[in-house]
């Protein structure tokens, strides 16, 4: 189901920094690539530092997937952005790439909506 993938994926944003470099070696390419509107990174090593920047900026910070699709390698996201108390801080829309294996190989994502 494209959307448990998907759910693991958010479950990274609110990980220590070991198992989640460990998880992501699990389901995204060592090259991934993460883009959104304020930074594009390449590699798995740097997403993970990003992801680690999030959790020193957004203190209990953490992601909901709302629901998931996919079709042809490529799959997208709704979720929202919930602070420590549990409420909405932003919606959006992430769309990614998958390997012919279902790794995450590339994160687009898009806030608002």
């Amino acid at each position: 189901m494209i959307k448990n993938k998907w759910e693991q994926y958010a479950e990274f944003w609110s990980m220590a920094k070991d198992d989640r470099d460990e998880r992501l070696a699990e389901v995204a390419t060592l090259d991934v690539i993460y883009t959104d509107p304020n930074v594009s990174i390449s590699g798995r090593a740097a997403f993970s530092d990003h992801i680690g920047q999030f959790q020193k900026d957004i203190p209990g910070g953490r992601f909901v997937i709302t629901d998931a699709f996919e079709h042809h390698k490529f799959t997208l996201a709704h979720w929202d952005m919930l602070s420590a108390d549990g409420s909405v801080m932003m919606k959006g829309t992430s769309f990614a790439n998958l390997t012919d294996d279902g790794m995450f190989s590339s994160f687009t994502g898009f806030f608002g909506g």
